[in-house]
């Protein structure tokens, strides 16, 4: 078997994980196959193979993709609370596939299992990242904080998370959801001024 490049390697697992992401968002986690993911990434089941041992290690992969890496975030509050309530395509996807995959990630990963081991970490990194971040708004006076910073970022991520699935299952657009998205998390916090 011919040596792969790396570039050419990182470009096959780059394939697989964004053809994941696909398919959960169309199928969630347990209604998609190997077959589903070979078949959207165009690549054979041995090209899948060499990258990843099985469909829980590829979905467990695909919890990482993009999340923590993402998280900069702005120092004043307008601008924070624009970037929480955007919905605009991400990571070259569509925002509805996003928040689909992300819903169906994570209530996979609320069951025990190794869905649950590999998110449970990256969750709470997002969240001490958030609360931290929380934290030093509220210290230079850019906010007041009604609870503890990681009360608030939980808080948040609760009412994104909540209203997102909302509207997936009544099938209101997501897009309608931005000024409710920024009038709701105004609700956590205290802004001066405002």
């Amino acid at each position: 078997m011919p040596k792969r490049d790396p570039e050419h390697m990182n470009a096959q697992r780059e394939r697989i994980l964004r053809a994941t992401i696909e398919c959960i968002a169309r199928k969630g986690v347990e209604g998609m196959s190997m077959a589903d993911i070979r078949q959207q990434a165009g690549l054979s089941t041995g090209a899948i193979y060499v990258h990843f041992a099985n469909k829980e290690d590829i979905v467990a992969e695909a919890l990482r993709y993009g999340i923590v890496d993402a998280l900069e975030f702005p120092d004043d509050w307008p601008s924070f609370r624009a970037l929480i309530a955007n919905l605009d395509d991400q990571l070259g996807f569509d925002i509805e596939t996003i928040v689909r995959t992300r819903l169906h990630l994570r209530a996979e990963a609320a069951r025990p299992g190794n869905l649950h081991d590999v998110f449970k970490p990256i969750l709470e990194e997002a969240l001490a990242i958030l609360s931290d971040h929380l934290q030093a708004m509220a210290d230079r006076g850019a906010i007041g904080l009604k609870m503890s910073p990681r009360e608030t970022a939980q808080g948040m991520s609760a009412f994104v998370d909540g209203s997102l699935w909302l509207a997936l299952a009544i099938d209101r657009p997501l897009e309608d959801l931005k000024p409710e998205l920024a009038l709701g998390l105004d609700q956590f916090v205290e802004v001066p001024g405002m």
